[in-house]
């Protein structure tokens, strides 16, 4: 049985950072046209895939585990859930990515989520389930392990974007240097 010492205040932290993904959902609609969202970088998956990923994993996962603490009074296994890992595939067809589509989705999914969250009694919060590894966590260490995946996928895209806008900011330079070299011969 795992006992974890958690107040009020900690599940408004909670609260706090599942919303961080808003935010961040928010504030990337304005930037991700600038960037190929669709590059995929060898080994890994692309900007747009990892949004995906995000979305799959609240909507198909988080969320389902979710509704059933809150409808049923009883230990679940998270075992028989399909891991959101183990369901996402990759985007093959670039052509049709819609990367604005998938930021509304993120949103529209996370207040979903939130809403359920926010039903939970602080009681809720330790309920038990049982993971993958068989061990024991509750409610809050499940919630707070999706905030920290989470933030390390927002980390690899807020990386990516960085070097994208870094490689196109060297590019203009070089071009600019060029055409006044150019017009000095």
């Amino acid at each position: 049985m795992t006992k974890q010492e958690f107040n009020q205040s900690d599940l408004q932290a909670l609260f706090d950072d599942a919303e961080y993904l808003l935010d961040e959902a928010e504030a990337l609609k304005y930037v991700i046209d600038s960037v190929p969202y669709d590059e995929t970088p060898p080994g890994d998956l692309s900007i747009y895939d990892k949004l995906r990923l995000i979305d799959h994993a609240q909507h198909n996962y988080y969320r389902p585990v979710a509704e059933r603490v809150f409808s049923e009074n009883r230990r679940l296994s998270l075992s028989e859930f399909n891991h959101y890992n183990d369901t996402f595939e990759a985007s093959e067809n670039n052509d049709e990515t819609n990367v604005q589509k998938v930021l509304s989705k993120i949103i529209k999914h996370r207040a979903a989520l939130l809403t359920i969250f926010k039903k939970f009694a602080r009681i809720d919060w330790e309920r038990v389930l049982r993971n993958e590894r068989n061990r024991d966590i509750n409610l809050y260490q499940f919630a707070n392990t999706m905030i920290e995946n989470e933030r390390k996928i927002l980390k690899d895209i807020a990386d990516l974007v960085l070097i994208y806008q870094n490689e196109q900011m060297h590019q203009r330079e070089i071009n600019k240097r060029a055409v006044k070299h150019n017009t000095q011969n």
